[in-house]
Formats: C-alpha cells, sequence, structure tokens
C-alpha cells in the first residue's frame, strides 16, 4: 500500500475550498478523514475518504513552477493517460492550478531494487510502448535545452560554481548532439520515473504527471537509467520491450541518460537554493555529480 501518515478529520489537514471538490465530502461536515501520503519532493499529497469513496488531493507548491513543472500540460497529459488506463483517473483540476483532485489507487509502491529485476523492467517496458503510442492532445512544447538553460540560469546565483556548471553544459550540448534526439518522432512521455511514482504488479499505474510531455521516447529509458544505475543492465531490453531499438542505439541511449543526469542534479541544485537539502536528497545530488564526473 502507498505509505501514509495517521488519519484525521480532513478539514483539519485541508482547506474547506478544496475539499468541496472531493466527491462525498459536505462542507463543514465532520465525517471525512485524510492522511498524508510519504513521497512528493515538492508538492503534498492527502488521502481523503468520504462516503463517496477514497481520493487523492494533491496541494501544488508554486516552487514547481520554477523547477520546471507546468501545471496545465500536466492535467491534459494526465487525462490522457488514464483514458488509456495508464494513470488514475482525474477527478478535478483547480483553474488556477493550486491543486488537483484524483481517485485513490490501492497497491504497492515499487522500490528502487524494482529497477534491478528484468521482469519488473519488462513490465515498465510494455506500459512506456503503450504510452509513447497515445495520440496526446497538443499541450506546450517541451526543450530539455530549455530546460538546461533555465536551471543553468537560475544556478548562476552561485559563482563559486560557475566554472563547473558552464562546463557541465558545454558537455551536454555534446550529448545532446550524440544522441539523436532531432531524428526521432515525438511522442507521449512521462518523464519522471522515480520508484514513488509507479504502483502496482499485475497492473501497473504511473502517477504524478507534473513532468509529462511530448518529446524523445527515449527520455523515458534515460531517466529510468539516470535515476536507477541497477537498470544499466537491462538497458538492451529496455530498448526491446519500448521497441525503440531500431531508432536508437545503446550509445545514443548512454548519452541520453548522461543528459537527464545532468537535468536531474541541476534540478537538485537549484531546489536548494530556496530549500534545505534532507540528507536523502543531499546523497543523491551527490551522487549524481559523481557519476556525472565518472561518465
Amino acid at each position: 500500500m502507498v505509505q501514509e501518515l495517521a488519519r484525521t478529520r480532513a478539514t483539519e489537514l485541508i482547506a474547506q475550498d478544496v475539499l468541496v471538490h472531493v466527491p462525498g465530502f459536505v462542507s463543514g461536515g465532520t465525517t471525512a478523514r485524510a492522511s498524508k501520503l510519504y513521497g512528493g519532493t515538492v508538492n503534498t499529497s492527502y488521502r481523503v475518504e468520504t462516503s463517496a469513496g477514497r481520493f487523492v488531493v494533491r496541494l501544488h507548491n508554486p516552487e514547481a513552477l520554477a523547477l520546471g513543472a507546468d501545471h496545465e500540460r500536466e492535467a491534459q497529459l494526465h487525462a490522457a493517460a488514464a483514458a488509456a488506463g495508464l494513470a488514475p483517473a482525474l477527478i478535478h483540476v483547480d483553474a488556477s492550478h493550486r491543486f488537483m483532485i484524483m481517485e485513490y489507487v490501492a497497491g504497492a509502491l515499487w522500490t528502487s531494487q524494482d529497477f534491478g529485476r528484468a521482469d519488473r523492467l519488462q513490465q515498465l517496458g510494455g506500459a512506456l510502448r503503450t504510452l509513447h503510442t497515445i495520440a496526446p492532445p497538443i499541450v506546450a512544447p517541451f526543450d530539455v535545452w530549455a530546460v538546461l538553460e533555465r536551471h543553468y540560469h537560475r544556478l548562476r546565483e552561485l559563482p563559486e560554481e560557475a566554472a563547473d556548471f558552464a562546463a557541465l553544459m558545454s558537455r551536454a550540448a555534446e550529448a545532446l548532439r550524440a544522441s539523436g534526439t532531432q531524428g526521432r518522432a515525438r511522442g507521449f512521455v512521462h518523464n519522471d520515473l522515480h520508484h514513488s511514482n509507479l504502483i502496482g504488479s499485475e497492473r501497473l499505474y504511473l502517477l504524478d504527471w507534473e513532468y509529462a510531455a511530448v518529446a524523445d521516447p527515449l527520455f523515458d529509458l534515460a531517466c529510468i537509467l539516470a535515476y536507477y544505475p541497477q537498470a544499466a543492465d537491462h538497458a538492451d531490453a529496455l530498448l526491446d520491450s519500448t521497441r525503440l531499438a531500431p531508432v536508437a542505439t545503446a550509445e545514443m541511449l548512454r548519452e541520453t541518460t548522461w543528459l537527464w543526469m545532468l537535468v536531474s542534479y541541476f534540478w537538485y541544485r537549484a531546489r536548494r537554493l530556496t530549500a534545505p537539502a534532507t540528507p536523502a536528497e543531499s546523497a543523491i545530488e551527490q551522487s549524481l555529480r559523481q557519476r556525472l564526473t565518472r561518465a
């Protein structure tokens, strides 16, 4: 099951103007219960139980926008993924994108160990193959170089690291050319395949679509390998299961993975400009920096 904190009265955790959009919630009532869900570095999610069932309320932190999230694009792509059975159904999307409400999916979250298992990666590869072939709605464009430049611009607030960041951007330009991304057709990508965003065993659901986009499908595989080095032993199988092998070589995947490690590293480094890092976040950031250097 998704890990959560103790249940309490929903109105003690979530504002009434949000709760009124949860099915079964009665304004001013005391029967709705809520519990904070673990996971999520920036936003905060709650499971809410009412007479109509169980739902997830996710409250958006404005900081996510500075880190590259696009909640308008997210809502459109999440809805398309839900229609294909790959994501929980959306119940309500706030017009100002302060929050969103979706169905609650029961099941076991993946763990980092799952990314070293051939059977689990085969299952994920099949889900991604389906995702990449969905005809997505017309959404705001996604440009990985623009994402890097946006982070890089913010990181200039740290002049003592300027030379290091500039060298990484120079290497990124080489990786972008070598990745072959310009030659591949765009597809529907999740773009943040962290284990906390995957739930289920027999049926797999993908959660948290705030970085979803229409982009190079190889980005999803690079995201997996950037987050989980243990999956590298199964890189060829991932290329086969997603049917990307005919259009992407192993070398292209390695270069795209390096690029995605840099996206992740810049994300964590930029986040520390406004919020202190937890020990876990610091460890991830340091690991990414070491891997970038070794690669």
